[in-house]
């Protein structure tokens, strides 16, 4: 009823991010499949170390978005591995929830796989089925920037060449009238 899974109220991502605030277990394959994916466009990752498991997590996810909103980060991302609902289930509480609506920047949500989806991933305002995913949305704007320059570099270079051309047949041109006079 408040409006908080609505999509008219979700952030884009910025375009070519490069601070970024990441929560989750920093000891499990999460954060390197994370990091392994995220491209060579020189992100500054700021991690915030959380429990990601049961209701225990909560105390951790708390204290994690409380530090990251002292972050200079321009995406916050929260992630972690598939799991049953019962293990996902700090991730549909609803102070955590509120603040991830709350939070100063936007938020993508690489939680579980798509077969239990907690209320949190559903209120942030990108949401991934798998960290992996979560870096891949990073990169985009990066790649597309990538793919952008090497189209201008190429169409500089043709442009370059045709007016090494026009330079060409304008000497012709100049020397023949030269010699007529």
């Amino acid at each position: 009823a408040e409006g908080l899974f609505d999509i008219s109220r979700k952030r884009p991502i910025p375009e070519l991010v490069h601070r970024i605030g990441v929560i989750t277990s920093s000891e499990g394959a999460v954060i390197h499949d994370f990091k392994n994916n995220l491209g060579k466009f020189g992100f500054k990752v700021f991690l915030a170390n959380s429990r990601v498991e049961g209701q225990a997590a909560l105390k951790d996810l708390h204290a994690a978005l409380k530090a990251m909103r002292k972050q200079d980060i321009q995406v916050l991302v929260i992630i972690r591995g598939g799991g049953s609902l019962e293990s996902l289930q700090a991730f549909n509480n609803e102070i955590l929830v509120r603040e991830v609506v709350n939070f100063p920047v936007p938020v993508i949500a690489g939680i579980g796989h798509d077969k239990d989806v907690p209320l949190l991933a559903l209120v942030a305002d990108r949401m991934t089925s798998t960290p992996t995913a979560a870096a891949h949305v990073l990169n985009q704007s990066w790649e597309e920037a990538y793919a952008k320059i090497h189209h201008f570099a190429y169409l500089l270079k043709r442009m370059h060449e045709e007016f090494a051309r026009i330079r060409i047949d304008l000497d012709i041109s100049w020397s023949s009238m030269i010699d007529h006079t």
